[in-house]
């Protein structure tokens, strides 16, 4: 019997380039949840209309929440710091209580929709 030493010609790729290897680990990672995120984004629509506040939410299956104007009280817009550099933040509606009707996260240009919301329904304007 020979003593031989068994060398692998094919060797892993992360074994052979371990900073390749997570590097594209980490880029397929990243694809992944950008693709999931832009899915479930994309299922969600919010109209505003002469008369009511239009939520839509799902691709395939729908729940849609429909808010008279009227009925609006007031519109809450959270913003953390970066939100506020981008122009997205929380928006939320309320009518009655104290849980929002309608609640959306992460919507662009928030300031604009509380100032057609408040165009539309005169009680959302601010007291002066």
């Amino acid at each position: 019997m020979s003593d031989t030493w068994l060398y692998d010609e094919n060797p892993a790729m992360f074994r052979a380039h371990p900073l390749l290897f997570t590097l594209l680990l980490l880029s397929v990672v990243g694809i992944v949840a950008i693709a999931i995120w832009w899915v479930m984004h994309k299922g969600e629509r919010l109209a505003l209309s002469e008369r009511e506040v239009l939520l839509e939410r799902g691709l395939l299956s729908k729940q849609r929440t429909e808010v008279a104007l009227s009925s609006i009280r007031s519109i809450r817009i959270t913003q953390s710091l970066g939100q506020r550099i981008f122009d997205v933040g929380h928006v939320e509606m309320f009518s009655a209580g104290d849980v929002a009707e309608i609640a959306i996260k992460n919507m662009p240009r928030p300031g604009r929709i509380r100032a057609l919301a408040a165009a539309r329904n005169l009680d959302l304007l601010p007291q002066r």
